[in-house]
């Protein structure tokens, strides 16, 4: 959110938790690394849908995707709060894309800017989220 234009790349890791019986999410390799998130995820039957969610002393944000593609990407939506005006927090959402490292051509973390040698891959893995739709922002 923080650079027009640019894509924030960072890795997510899916994995069984024995202690809680459930299934976490864990994230690394963020450039604003005091941001990094971890929580649970939630695959509930009806909806087609994965949620990885985060509880951070009450604060949520939470992300939607879809079930793993025939090639394991998953597209989806992600909300979370944005640091507006002073310590002003404003809701905001983006499209998202999980997408397993092998089926990435090249892979880059941080922020990747046009120009940068993964940045046009990348660019269409997010189209593809709201071209197909897999999510769907209302219009004004």
């Amino acid at each position: 959110f923080g650079a027009k234009g640019a894509i924030f790349a960072y890795r997510t890791e899916i994995l069984w938790n024995d202690a809680t019986s459930s299934l976490i999410f864990r994230e690394s390799d963020r450039i604003d690394a005091a941001f990094t998130q971890r929580g649970v995820v939630s695959i509930p039957n009806q909806s087609g849908h994965v949620y990885l969610v985060t509880n951070r002393q009450g604060q949520y944000r939470l992300i939607i995707v879809t079930r793993p593609t025939i090639t394991g990407e998953m597209y989806g939506i992600l909300t979370t709060l944005q640091v507006g005006r002073g310590a002003q927090l404003v809701p905001v959402s983006s499209p998202i894309v999980l997408a397993p490292i092998a089926t990435v051509p090249q892979v880059d973390y941080g922020r990747i800017a046009p120009g940068h040698p993964c940045y046009d891959s990348y660019r269409q893995l997010l189209r593809r989220t709201i071209d197909e739709p897999f999510v769907m922002f209302m219009p004004e």
